[in-house]
């Protein structure tokens, strides 16, 4: 019986064939191919499994060998494997004539219990052509969800003799029920990252006046630009960012899978299966390095690859620390990011959208009308040394806020997040048929090589291009940036030119920079 499991390093993971011989003397369990402690102690957790499954474990020597045997294993969702491989061998199950995948935690009693990764592993499965899989059922939902591989609950390893013998006759495997609710890999996987917060519920009707920040949001959306609000305390940074994910529109097939893959592989595989809105991460200021790009001794994905076709939201910005902030630009630019760790390197998808919200300066009070700032401009400076120039270069939507109007919160309220979300879904749906068979489908995406193509400017637009970036002193990205910015504002009026008030407005949100905030420190 040919049985294979998953390490879930890096994106693709890696397949582990589980061989197993059994010859003559004394009793003894052996393990080989790099396994770590807890695949190590499963050896007795498969053996009173067995036994208390109602099987006999082989009285001779056993060895199991995890190829490739110089790929580092861990973690005990090997359990079940290598328990089938074992019963396989000693001829305890039938054998069903196909390979198949198998993952699982085995209790004592035999129960077999949920683990990360599943969906990660199921993918790397029908991308070897394997497809039979045998999962707990806690992860039958998420498994099921790439519709590639034939996926069977395994609740016990006691059902793995009938459930062996439905394989070698062709029983179709039960459809997984599409509830919420059911048991995920997260309870299995340890500790929650920092940013599982969910974004609070809310609508941008409940957001009174403001209506550059709507306008930069609703920009942002609509071409999947960075975007960086500051202000002092009070003046809706937050409150506005947490709604942002409530214009965004669904994911598609692809980019959910993307994003549920990610998931998984972390162990926060989401009840339905399937992440079908946007992730919104938020980690905390005091997030690790390790935490915000990933890593560790398992190599899990960190933040920017759980915001994968999402937000990754990083309030109060300049208390993060500045290399957390730093490791930011290649995921921000690249929509990738790479880890390497004592000889191995994973790599995972991180395209996300950041928002940034910070204050003016340390006490908050800077710019603000009525109000004294205590900080020192050497403080100032340091404060906002920490998010870097180079980091700000990427950002092509930039924000100065102020506290509301008194006489705002007496308004009506302004457009529901529906009504907008249809406005960005237009806009979308014209980038993506401009697009139509590059590798990128937003504007902000756009390569350097075809933005000159895709963000053409006629005669008179192109001078006024041209004018107000040599008086910003621009660098190259941020003209390009300029120009995805004009791009996107064209697309949510549904025109194909770009205009010079489209470029106006792009270069309004991106005049504010590290050395020209509306404050202007002396």
């Amino acid at each position: 019986m040919v049985v294979y499991a998953y390490e879930p390093t890096g994106w693709e993971g890696e397949l582990v064939k589980v061989e197993v011989d059994i010859r003559r003397g004394l009793p003894a369990f052996d393990l080989s191919g790099l396994p770590d402690a807890a695949v190590k102690e499963s050896r007795e957790r498969i053996r009173a499994a067995v036994r208390n499954s109602g099987f006999e474990f082989p009285v001779d020597r056993v060895l199991v060998n995890l190829a490739p045997s110089d790929v580092p294993k861990g973690g005990a969702s090997f359990d079940l494997p290598i328990a089938l491989a074992i019963l396989g061998t000693a001829g305890l199950v039938p054998d069903p004539g196909a390979p198949l995948l198998a993952l699982g935690e085995l209790g004592l009693s035999g129960a077999v219990a949920p683990v990360r990764g599943s969906l990660a592993a199921v993918a790397a499965a029908a991308a070897a052509g394997i497809m039979e899989a045998f999962v707990p059922p806690g992860n039958l939902v998420e498994a099921a969800a790439l519709g590639e591989v034939r996926v069977r609950p395994l609740p016990n390893l006691a059902a793995a003799a009938l459930a062996l013998i439905e394989l070698r006759d062709g029983l179709p495997p039960p459809v997984p029920p599409a509830v919420h609710g059911q048991a995920s890999a997260s309870g299995a996987s340890g500790a929650v990252p920092t940013g599982a917060v969910p974004p609070e519920p809310g609508d941008f009707s409940e957001l009174r006046g403001q209506g550059g920040l709507r306008r930069a949001l609703e920009l942002a959306a609509a071409g999947g630009h960075h975007v960086f609000l500051f202000g002092p305390p009070g003046s809706g940074k937050t409150m506005a960012a947490r709604r942002f994910p409530g214009i965004l529109p669904e994911l598609d097939r692809r980019a959910s899978l993307e994003a549920s893959r990610a998931h998984s592989l972390a162990g926060l595989a989401p009840p339905g299966g399937l992440v079908r809105r946007p992730p919104f991460r938020a980690p905390h200021h005091g997030a690790s390095l390790e935490g915000m790009v990933g890593g560790g001794k398992r190599l899990v994905p960190g933040e920017v690859s759980l915001a994968h076709r999402g937000v990754l939201f990083l309030d109060e910005a300049s208390e993060f620390r500045s290399d957390v902030l730093q490791a930011l630009r290649e995921p921000v630019e690249d929509g990738r990011v790479s880890i390497a760790r004592a000889g191995r390197v994973a790599s995972y998808p991180a395209r996300f959208q950041l928002v940034l919200a910070a204050n003016p300066c340390p006490c908050g009070n800077l710019g603000r009308p009525g109000a004294a700032c205590l900080c020192s401009e050497r403080e100032i400076r340091a404060y906002w040394a920490r998010v870097g120039g180079a980091l700000l270069d990427r950002i092509d939507l930039r924000v100065p806020l102020s506290a509301p109007e008194p006489s705002a919160f007496s308004d009506p309220p302004g457009e529901s997040s529906a009504e907008i979300r249809r406005r960005v879904e237009a806009a979308r749906e014209r980038q993506a048929s401009r697009y139509s068979g590059a590798p990128w489908s937003l504007n902000a995406e756009l390569p350097p090589g075809a933005v000159e193509r895709w963000c053409a400017l006629d005669g008179s637009t192109r001078r006024r291009f041209e004018e107000e970036a040599r008086r910003l002193s621009l660098s190259a990205r941020a003209c390009h940036g300029a120009l995805k910015v004009a791009r996107s504002v064209a697309d949510l009026d549904g025109r194909d030119a770009i205009r010079a008030a489209d470029i106006d407005e792009a270069f309004f949100f991106r005049r504010f920079g590290d050395e020209d905030f509306y404050w202007k420190i002396p």
